[in-house]
């Protein structure tokens, strides 16, 4: 059961069939998903006893199927260390690199095309995600080539190990601060009365991006690197 007393965090581990409402809702349960509900949420800009009823009807329903990211966290936490490390490099790394290439391609095209009327915004966009790609690029490859290998070669960490560690959710909740700007300079990728299709498709490509590297940092801050601290 779902109290107030539970972070997102940790709801999200225990039914991570909440998470499409939970993006809904745009509520942040990997990087700053860590206090318990009744300390996350006092300015009154979430009603706590509704959001705790929705949360636990959602959590008493069967898992739904074909809701990835749902799945593959149930999957996930049943890993070794050394193969979440694999699987992180074989998924989330391979599809969000892919992703942030599109998104550059349709980025810019639409900035192009759409520039008299919505130009401004638009090189806002254009320029945060630029910054973003460009740090994630950095930190999948100080995660593959150096910090991964360490912990797979340390399965009982030592201090330097686990600074390094720390240093990488250190760069989570700054590219997790990266995407809420995001999301807030586009209305939650909401798109212009005359926007086009590929501004529709780039919106909603970024949509999914968002969400993906959401459950991507949750899988790492919230599983993963408590899983190896603990060996």
């Amino acid at each position: 059961m779902i109290t107030a007393k539970m972070s997102l965090a940790d709801i999200v581990k225990q039914y991570p069939q909440t998470i499409p409402y939970l993006n809904n809702l745009h509520l942040d349960y990997c990087c700053g998903g860590h206090l318990p509900l009744d300390e996350s949420f006092t300015d009154g800009s979430i009603n706590l006893p509704s959001l705790i009823n929705d949360l636990n009807d959602i959590a008493s329903q069967p898992m739904p199927q074909n809701k990835e990211g749902v799945e593959s966290i149930e999957d996930f936490e049943k890993l070794s260390v050394n193969e979440m490390l694999d699987n992180l490099e074989a998924t989330h790394h391979v599809t969000e690199r892919e992703m942030m290439d599109q998104i550059e391609k349709l980025l810019n095209k639409i900035l192009i095309v759409h520039y008299p009327h919505h130009g401004a915004e638009l090189a806002k966009i254009h320029n945060l995600f630029a910054r973003m790609k460009a740090d994630l690029e950095e930190h999948f490859a100080k995660e593959e080539r150096l910090v991964f290998p360490l912990m797979r070669s340390n399965q009982h960490p030592d201090k330097e190990t686990l600074a390094m560690v720390n240093e990488l959710e250190g760069e989570h909740v700054d590219v997790g601060d990266m995407l809420k700007e995001m999301q807030q300079l586009t209305n939650n990728f909401t798109v212009p009365a005359d926007a086009c299709v590929t501004y529709t498709n780039t919106f909603k490509l970024m949509k999914d991006f968002t969400e993906d590297v959401f459950v991507h940092v949750f899988k790492e801050n919230s599983i993963t690197f408590p899983e190896y601290a603990e060996q």
